[in-house]
C-alpha cells in the first residue's frame, strides 16, 4: 500500500496522476493518488469552480459561458510530433491522441494555430508590414526604423537567426540529443577571435548572457531591433545563450502549430475525467482537494513515511493546518516561485534530529535559482463585430498563411508600445450560438517582462486604493480579472495607434462586450514561464533538480520536483510532461508512453 502524493494540480501534476492511475502494472486497489491544488479549477467543465484548469493554462470564454468564444489567457498551443522527423511536442500530441473528452476522442479537436506570413508593425511611431521590408513602397525603401543597416531591410528574426548560428557554429546542434550535449558543453568558434572585442575561442557558451552576446555582435540598435520586432521581450533576455541560440534559431523545435478547438484547457478537463475513470475501474482511491496548498515539507527519518508535509487553506494560505502528514510519494508539481513559497514557509520549521529540510540545502536553493522568472501578461477584448476588418481602418492585420490555405491565422500584430503583440481569435464558439449573440474576441495585449507593470496599475479603477499586497493577489488562480474602464481605454488608446495610426480615433473602436486580463507574474506562479540563466550546466540541472532529496544527501527520499521550469521545453506544457515522464521511468520503474525517447530525449542527460 503506497501513498502518492501530488501537490499541484496543473499540467504536471494532472499528467502525473494520469500516468499513475491508468499504468497496466504500476498501481494496485490498496494504493492512493492523491493531488492537493491550491486554485479552484473546474476541472469538470460544469461551471463548479473559478477558472478553467489547469495552472497557467486558461481558455477564457466570454461572460464564462462554455459555449462561447474563448480567448486563451494563457499558454495556446503546441507542436504536432512527426515522429519521421523526431520534431514537435512528442508526449503532449501523444497523450491527446490517447484521451477522451465527454467520452469522445479528444484529437477530433485538434485544429491549426496559424501564424501571419506578413505581421503588420508598429515600431517607433512606423508602420509597416514584414513582407514590405527592403522593397520599394510608393518611391521609398521600407527599412525598420533602426540603425541597424543591412539588418532594417530585413525581418528581426533574420538578425535573431544570423546571430544563433554564429554562437552554434563548429557545433552539432540538429537534433535534441546534439542540443544536450551543446548545453552542456559547447563553446565558441574560432571567428570569435576576430569578431568579438568581448569573447574568445573555447569561451563555454552556457556561460555567457544572450543580451551581452548579442549586443557584443550586433550592438544596443540590433539588440533593439530583435527585442521589439521579436514581439517576445523575454527571447532576449540574459538568458544562457546555449539554449537561448538554439531555441531562437533554425533548430528550435519544428513542426506546426495545433491547438484544440475546445480551447487548450479542454485537454486537462480530458485528464481529469480520465484519472477519474482509471481509479474506479482499478478501486484505486483518487482525491483531488481543491483551495489547499503544500506549506511546508521535509525529511524525517524517524517517522514512516519519512516525507512529513503540512498543509494549509486558500483562506489563510501563510498558516500551516495543525499535524502533519506522511506521504510515500511526493511530487512537487509546482512552479519556482511556489517551490520557494514553500521553502521559504518550511525555512521557519526548526528541525529536530533525524529531519532534514530538503529544499534550503543550498545546492539546491542554488539549482532552483537555475531558471529566470519571465513575468507575463494577457488581455482579452470581446466585441459584436470584427471591427479590425472593417472599412476605414488603415492598417488591417494581414492574416494570411500560404502553406496552409490561410485556415486559422491569428496574428500577431506586433508594436513596442505595451499591448506588444496582438492576436486575433474572432469568433470561435463550441457550441451553437445565434448570429445575435456572437462575440469576436481579440487578445489585444499580449506583453511579456517589459510592460507588465503598465498594465498592473490600470487593474484598479482611479476611484480604487490597494487594499490587498500583491504578495496575496492569487488573480491567476481565481481566474481572469475583469477590466475597469480606465484599462479599456487604455487599450482601445493603443489598438487606435496601431490600426488607424491615430490615438484620437480610439472612439471609432467600439467598446467591448467585455474585458478581462491575467496577471501571471503574481502569486504563486511568479511568472508566465522561465528560461534557464546563464553559468549554470543546464544538464546537471534538469537531472538533479527531480530529486532534491538527493541533492540534500538523503538518498531514499522520494521526493520529486516535475514542471515546465526545469525542462527541455520551457514555456510549454510538453516541458511539464517531460521532467514528469522522465520521473517516473528512472525512479518507479515504470515504462513510458513516448515512442522514441532515443532520439527525442526526455530530458538532458549527463556526460
Amino acid at each position: 500500500m503506497a501513498n502518492y502524493t501530488i501537490f499541484g494540480g496543473g499540467p504536471a501534476g494532472l499528467y502525473t496522476a494520469w500516468r499513475l492511475l491508468t499504468d497496466p502494472t504500476k498501481l494496485t486497489s490498496a494504493d492512493t493518488v492523491r493531488i492537493y491544488e491550491w486554485g479552484n479549477y473546474d476541472y469538470e467543465n460544469n461551471g463548479d469552480g473559478d477558472r478553467t484548469p489547469a495552472g497557467r493554462i486558461c481558455s477564457y470564454h466570454f461572460n464564462k459561458n462554455r459555449e462561447q468564444s474563448y480567448i486563451e489567457v494563457g499558454g495556446m498551443r503546441f507542436i504536432e510530433w512527426d515522429k519521421e522527423k523526431y520534431t514537435g511536442h512528442q508526449l503532449v500530441s501523444l497523450t491527446i491522441d490517447k484521451v477522451l473528452l465527454n467520452n469522445k476522442p479528444l484529437s477530433d479537436n485538434i485544429i491549426e494555430f496559424n501564424t501571419t506570413d506578413n505581421p503588420l508593425f508598429y515600431l517607433r511611431g512606423k508602420h509597416f508590414y514584414s513582407q514590405n521590408l527592403g522593397k520599394n513602397i510608393n518611391g521609398e525603401i521600407v527599412l525598420a526604423p533602426y540603425n541597424t543597416p543591412g539588418n532594417n531591410a530585413k525581418p528581426a528574426d533574420a538578425l535573431i537567426s544570423n546571430i544563433s548560428n554564429l554562437i552554434t557554429k563548429g557545433n552539432n546542434v540538429t537534433s535534441r540529443s546534439e542540443q544536450c550535449s551543446f548545453y552542456q558543453s559547447g563553446t565558441l568558434n574560432t571567428d570569435f577571435n576576430s569578431k568579438s572585442y568581448v569573447y574568445n575561442a573555447g569561451d563555454i557558451i552556457g556561460n555567457i548572457g544572450y543580451w551581452n552576446m548579442f549586443y557584443d555582435q550586433a550592438g544596443n540598435e540590433g539588440f533593439q531591433y530583435a527585442a521589439d520586432a521579436g514581439g517576445y521581450s523575454s527571447n532576449v533576455i540574459n538568458w544562457n545563450s546555449a539554449n537561448a541560440a538554439v531555441y531562437n534559431g533554425e533548430f528550435a523545435p519544428g513542426g506546426a502549430f495545433k491547438t484544440l478547438s475546445s480551447g487548450y484547457s479542454s485537454l486537462f478537463v480530458a485528464l481529469y475525467q480520465e484519472c477519474i475513470k482509471a481509479a474506479q475501474n482499478k478501486g484505486i482511491t483518487f482525491e483531488l482537494t481543491k483551495k489547499v496548498r503544500l506549506h511546508s515539507i521535509w525529511h524525517d527519518n524517524k517517522q514512516t513515511p519519512t516525507t512529513r508535509y503540512t498543509t494549509s487553506n486558500r483562506s489563510n494560505p501563510d498558516q500551516a493546518l495543525d499535524g502533519n502528514i506522511g506521504t510515500d510519494y511526493a511530487f512537487l508539481a509546482m512552479s519556482p516561485n511556489a517551490l520557494e513559497l514553500v521553502a521559504r514557509a518550511t525555512r521557519y520549521n526548526k528541525m529536530k534530529d533525524g529531519q532534514t529540510d530538503i529544499l534550503n540545502k543550498d545546492n539546491v536553493q542554488n539549482y532552483i535559482q537555475s531558471v529566470i522568472e519571465q513575468p507575463s501578461y494577457k488581455v482579452a477584448m470581446f466585441f459584436k463585430t470584427e471591427w479590425w476588418k472593417a472599412d476605414g481602418v488603415k492598417y488591417k492585420p494581414d492574416l494570411i498563411n500560404k502553406k496552409n490555405n490561410n485556415i486559422n491565422v491569428f496574428g500577431p500584430t506586433i508594436t513596442d508600445l505595451p499591448l506588444r503583440q496582438v492576436y486575433y481569435f474572432g469568433d470561435n464558439s463550441t457550441g451553437d450560438i445565434d448570429d445575435n449573440d456572437k462575440v469576436y474576441g481579440i487578445l489585444a495585449s499580449y506583453d511579456d517582462m517589459r510592460f507588465t507593470q503598465f498594465w498592473e496599475e490600470l487593474e484598479l479603477s482611479t476611484k480604487t486604493r490597494r487594499t490587498t499586497p500583491l504578495s496575496r493577489n492569487y488573480q491567476p488562480l481565481e481566474g481572469a480579472g475583469k477590466a475597469p474602464d480606465e484599462m479599456m481605454r487604455m487599450l482601445k488608446l493603443q489598438l487606435a495607434k496601431v490600426h488607424y495610426d491615430d490615438a484620437n480615433a480610439a472612439g471609432l473602436i467600439p467598446d467591448p462586450e467585455e474585458t478581462v486580463f491575467m496577471n501571471w507574474g503574481l502569486n504563486p506562479f511568479g511568472a508566465g514561464y522561465h528560461a534557464w540563466a546563464a553559468h549554470y550546466d543546464i544538464c546537471d540541472v534538469m537531472q538533479q533538480i527531480r530529486t532534491p532529496g538527493k541533492m540534500a544527501g538523503i538518498n531514499d527520499a522520494n521526493i520529486f520536483i516535475v514542471g515546465s521550469a526545469y525542462s527541455n521545453d520551457q514555456a510549454w506544457v510538453e516541458g511539464a510532461f517531460c521532467t514528469v515522464e522522465s520521473v517516473l521511468i528512472d525512479y518507479l520503474g515504470m515504462k513510458t508512453i513516448a515512442q522514441n525517447t532515443t532520439d527525442y530525449p526526455l530530458i538532458c542527460g549527463c556526460k
